[in-house]
């Protein structure tokens, strides 16, 4: 899949192909926090929410005819049909390059910001590369959703099975029961034209877009406030000037950033799942390999932190748990329990990533983290890449932006040893000593940022070349050998 920017802030022209393991490099202030928000902001549900919306109020100019008869007919005849694979063949491309120029319209509410202004914002996608997975996902999917009308009298109802093309949808009559009036004689009113429309058009758009990244994860640099710190997702209160000829001042409410919101709600998930919902995890990784993994994963994870994270539960305090890192618990190897807020930074860095893999991860979701190098000493960077390919060949997509030489040195020997013949003669040379830790380079896409633009810094043999480190070294030398 390509992602081309223009106008993104610093970022004034930019051509991502997005691998599996895709990887920002570059200065400060040079976009790539940006651009890898934006693509969550389009590819999540924030994308998705915003444009849905503005589909049914009538708000753009793009119709999609075949889903727009098949919303009429549900509502004249009651009930319809609709093949899911024909609208993704037909429309996906125009669905998310439409979701995709839309965001010109929400980056400024997605960003909290009211100084800058995205007006000359255009992003497109080319999905040419990926439509047949796309139709594969959508086929795999299996939901249904139901929504009813007064008196729980009339339900509108849609199903999808795996397996099959077709979302089907029909209206249904509950609660009818009377000993002296037939079905015919009862006074049965349909949902409201306008609610169908809205539910179902939303429902089919829903779909399609999880059929790129069924979830869109952030983990944004602010995660170790958060853990160590958390505070509810509130409006935050500014004040500012009112008109000069007015006495009083007026408040302005500024909303949190679209990503550590979601950020937070992620967080407040997996405490959920923990507390409540803990056997429903344990069916899923029953009877789902990958589940298995992914929770294996977050063992190894604990490995590398040198002790275990985990919640403390609701018996350590009388209120009823609001935030869950407020009782978050690390227990190092030797010695007693910390809370979270004095556990080292590393513990704090990567809690987060921990608790997603245990709790909710599943395969095709899409991970952006935001220096993942942030706070770790050089050999916990080298093991964390270690770490996030092993994610990718587990089945599950990571885009990350970073300083660290170190990850990006480390990355290229991932890449090369994924091609030796004998990997288990190499495995102990690395740090994790795992050969499934070894990625090829057709996973592997990573940009240099600077200057405006973000040019490809991989060659086609898996080897990564930049300057952005060297020439910082090199200064340094100068300034020695010239001392």
């Amino acid at each position: 899949m390509k992602i081309t920017f223009h106008n993104l802030g610093a970022l004034k022209e930019a051509e991502i192909d997005q691998r599996p393991l895709t990887v920002f490099v570059g200065p400060n202030n040079a976009g790539k926090t940006w651009a890898a928000y934006a693509i969550a902001g389009i590819f999540g549900p924030w994308g998705y929410t915003t444009y849905s919306h503005a589909y049914v109020q009538g708000e753009l100019q793009e119709t999609y005819p075949t889903l727009d008869n098949f919303v009429e007919q549900v509502i004249k005849t009651g009930s319809g049909t609709f093949d899911l694979v024909q609208f993704t063949t037909d429309y996906a491309e125009k669905y998310f390059n439409s979701v995709a120029h839309f965001v010109q319209a929400w980056m400024a509410e997605y960003m909290s910001t009211d100084l800058v202004s995205f007006e000359n914002l255009d992003v497109s996608i080319d999905l040419s590369t990926d439509k047949a997975n796309i139709i594969k996902q959508i086929i795999n999917f299996s939901t249904s959703g139901a929504i009813s009308g007064a008196k729980d009298k009339t339900e509108l109802t849609y199903r999808k099975a795996r397996g099959k093309k077709e979302f089907l949808a029909y209206n249904s009559f509950q609660n009818i029961s009377s000993d002296e009036m037939t079905f015919e004689e009862q006074s049965i009113e349909p949902l409201p034209p306008e609610i169908q429309k809205e539910f179902l058009i939303k429902a089919v758009l829903r779909l399609l877009h999880r059929s790129v990244y069924p979830f869109v994860r952030i983990f944004p640099t602010e995660r170790t406030t958060f853990i160590a710190h958390p505070y509810q997702i509130i409006k935050i209160e500014q004040k500012e000037e009112a008109d000069q000829n007015q006495a009083l001042q007026q408040r302005k409410y500024k909303s949190i950033l679209g990503p550590l919101g979601y950020f937070f709600a992620m967080m407040q998930s997996t405490y959920e799942i923990e507390t409540s919902d803990r056997i429903q995890r344990a069916r899923e990784a029953r009877n789902n390999q990958k589940i298995r993994e992914y929770i294996a994963l977050a063992d190894l994870l604990e490995e590398i932190l040198g002790g275990k994270v985990q919640y403390s539960g609701p018996s350590l305090i009388s209120q009823p748990i609001q935030y869950p890192a407020q009782d978050v618990m690390f227990q190092p190897i030797e010695g007693g329990k910390l809370e979270i807020s004095i556990a080292s930074s590393m513990v704090k860095e990567l809690s987060p990533l921990l608790f997603y893999l245990r709790y909710l991860a599943k395969p095709g979701e899409l991970i952006i983290i935001d220096e993942p190098e942030m706070n770790l000493h050089p050999e916990a960077q080298v093991k964390i890449i270690e770490f996030l390919a092993l994610l990718v060949n587990a089945g599950l997509y990571v885009l990350i932006t970073t300083h660290s030489p170190y990850i990006v040195d480390h990355l290229t020997n991932l890449i090369k040893a994924s091609e030796v013949e004998d990997k288990e003669r190499v495995r102990d040379q690395f740090f994790l000593k795992r050969t499934d830790a070894f990625i090829s380079k057709e996973k592997v896409m990573v940009y240099l940022f600077e200057q405006g633009q973000a040019q490809k810094a991989i060659d086609e043999e898996g080897v990564i070349e930049l300057n952005s480190f060297g020439k910082i070294s090199d200064r340094i030398s100068e300034i020695y050998f010239t001392l």
